[in-house]
C-alpha cells in the first residue's frame, strides 16, 4: 500500500510490513542525520557532522541542497539521502545532474526498499528541479542513470 503525501513524499509498506514516510529533514532531525552520516563517513568527526548539518539548516552550504529522511513508524530516522545538482559530472551531458552526494540505511533495515524508495524521492526531486540528468558515485566509479530523462 501506498499514500502519496505531496511534493514527492510518500508514505509505503515495504517488505517487513511496517510504514515508512520518506520527507525532508528538518531541524528536529539533525541528531539522527547526524549519527547516520558519522556512520557512512566515519573519516569526519560527529563536531564536523553536527557543523555542517547545522549549516545546512541555517542555508549557507552549497550542497547538498536537499536532504530526505526516511522515517519509521514510530519516528525512528532509519536512512537519509543528501542530494545536490552539479554542474559537470563525468559521463554526463548537460550542466544540470540531480546528484546523490550520500545514501544510507541502518543495516538492520537493508533489503526493504528503503533504499530504492529514497532513490526514487531523489529522482523526482531532481526532475522537479529542472535536472536534465541523475547520477552518483561509488567507489571513485560515477554511475549515470541513463533512464532518467525518459520518464514514463
Amino acid at each position: 500500500m501506498k499514500e502519496n503525501l505531496g511534493r514527492g513524499f510518500v508514505r509505503e509498506v515495504v517488505a517487513d510490513g511496517r510504514m515508512y514516510a520518506i520527507r525532508q529533514a528538518t531541524p528536529i532531525d539533525s541528531g539522527a542525520w547526524t549519527d547516520l552520516r558519522h556512520l557512512l563517513w566515519p573519516d569526519a568527526t560527529v563536531a564536523e557532522h553536527c557543523e555542517e548539518i547545522a549549516q545546512f539548516f541555517a542555508g549557507v552550504l552549497d550542497e547538498p541542497q536537499a536532504v530526505f529522511v526516511a522515517e519509521a513508524d514510530a519516528g525512528e530516522i532509519i536512512g537519509f539521502v543528501e542530494l545536490s545538482i552539479r554542474r559537470q559530472v563525468p559521463g554526463c551531458t548537460s550542466e544540470r545532474v540531480g546528484y546523490i552526494e550520500g545514501l544510507y540505511v541502518k543495516p538492520d533495515r537493508r533489503h526493504l526498499g528503503v533504499a530504492r524508495t529514497l532513490i526514487r524521492i531523489s529522482r523526482s526531486w531532481a526532475f522537479e528541479s529542472g535536472c536534465r540528468e541523475f547520477a552518483s558515485d561509488r567507489a571513485d566509479r560515477f554511475i549515470a542513470d541513463r533512464r532518467f530523462g525518459h520518464r514514463g
